[in-house]
């Protein structure tokens, strides 16, 4: 067993499977304003709990298959380029959208909302007196905030953990890993921290900020340590299908838990045991399945999972325009998000090809500029882009 790991293979499948999560966390943007439950700028008058599931179920495993992919590509990161070139690909790539994606898209998202809460002439008057600063916060783009964190404790373990931890130490805590994710209990030793993790937040799911950092830190960690011993994927990709229906159990287990007529000390430990276990049942599989059936090259979904980025920063203020202008209008809420899904992403997309793509807020984004065209990609075909490497990739 090894700790050195090939940094110069494309590990396409989770380049996928890290946009996808991206392109849900807009299929909730665009289905929670419609939804009684979930937290949203301002709720639309027509409300429905048809899609409730989609959005309980993707919340479970979203963020934490995220913060587990974060951590596999910042290892990688470290591997190839050493401590310094990756902490100024990291600022370059997540510091800077950060800042620079708050500063342009807050004011849109507030003024978008206000215009929602208050109307138009209120909204402008919170701008002209500057009462609009109370409600300062990262917004959506709180996942790269925590991701700063996770990066700064990271830095200080890598420090730390060689002058604490001798090699043979090292080993051991690298074997008890392997034996973990080889094991058929895995999604359940692993659900363990998790659940301790859970127990300080008030409620049973995983919370956006301000929630527990330490919830994300164990995904975080777990991902990590698979690139350290990346041959554990081919253990993801065998029981891809058993934690895939195993989660589907677990998924419903979790739904219902919330209505059994039990204590409610009962209930605070049962759902939050359900919901860990679910979560990495989630984990486990989806990323699985990505890893069985994505793992190959293919240009159209390269262009996907470069879009994704930008896309998710971007789409906020978009939805919330479309939601505005869909006030009114005669339709069910489900047609209503649906169409501001889709809308979003048609407007988006335009954008990123032609005015994110091939500029520098392109080769921020994506490591690169890009033609403003897929052909070039084709042409080029995959033996080229592996060999770039997971450089361009990382987010």
């Amino acid at each position: 067993m090894s700790s050195q790991a090939d940094t110069t293979e494309r590990f396409h499948a989770l380049d996928a499977l890290r946009a996808a999560m991206m392109f849900l966390g807009i299929y909730l943007h665009a289905v929670v304003a419609y939804s009684p439950n979930g937290g949203w700028p301002w709720r639309q008058p027509e409300l429905t709990r048809t899609l409730d599931w989609s959005i309980s179920v993707i919340h479970v495993f979203r963020m934490p298959i995220f913060y587990a992919m974060a951590g596999f590509f910042t290892a990688l990161l470290l591997a190839r380029y050493g401590m310094r070139r990756a902490a100024w690909n990291r600022f370059m790539r997540i510091v800077v959208p950060f800042v620079v994606g708050w500063m342009i898209v807050w004011p849109l998202v507030i003024f978008l909302g206000g215009i929602g809460y208050v109307g138009l002439d209120r909204t402008l008057a919170g701008f002209a007196s500057g009462r609009v600063l109370q409600y300062a916060g990262p917004m959506h783009l709180w996942f790269l905030e925590y991701l700063i964190v996770l990066y700064v404790l990271a830095a200080i373990a890598v420090a730390l953990v060689p002058l604490v931890l001798t090699q043979s130490a090292r080993r051991l805590l690298l074997g008890v890993f392997r034996w973990i994710v080889q094991s058929a209990w895995a999604p359940l030793i692993l659900a363990v921290p998790s659940f301790g993790a859970q127990l300080l937040m008030p409620n049973p799911w995983i919370e956006d900020p301000p929630g527990f950092v330490a919830v994300y830190a164990i995904p975080f960690t777990f991902g990590w340590l698979l690139f350290l011993q990346k041959d554990l994927l081919d253990v993801l990709i065998r029981r891809a299908w058993l934690y895939a229906a195993l989660a589907v159990v677990a998924s419903v287990a979790y739904r219902y838990n919330y209505f059994l007529p039990l204590d409610r000390s009962i209930k605070f430990y049962l759902i939050r045991a359900v919901h860990a276990l679910d979560m990495w049942l989630l984990i486990l599989g989806v990323a699985g399945l990505f890893l069985r059936y994505l793992a190959n090259h293919n240009a159209y979904r390269r262009y996907l999972c470069d879009s994704s980025y930008f896309l998710y920063i971007a789409h906020f203020p978009v939805i919330l325009a479309f939601q505005l202008l869909l006030l009114d209008v005669p339709l069910p809420p489900i047609a209503k998000a649906m169409i501001a899904l889709v809308g979003t992403i048609a407007i988006l997309m335009p954008v990123y090809r032609y005015a994110v793509r091939p500029t520098f807020i392109g080769a921020v984004l994506n490591g690169r500029r890009y033609s403003s065209t897929i052909a070039p990609m084709l042409e080029r075909g995959p033996h080229l882009e592996d060999r770039r490497g997971a450089q361009d990739a990382v987010h």
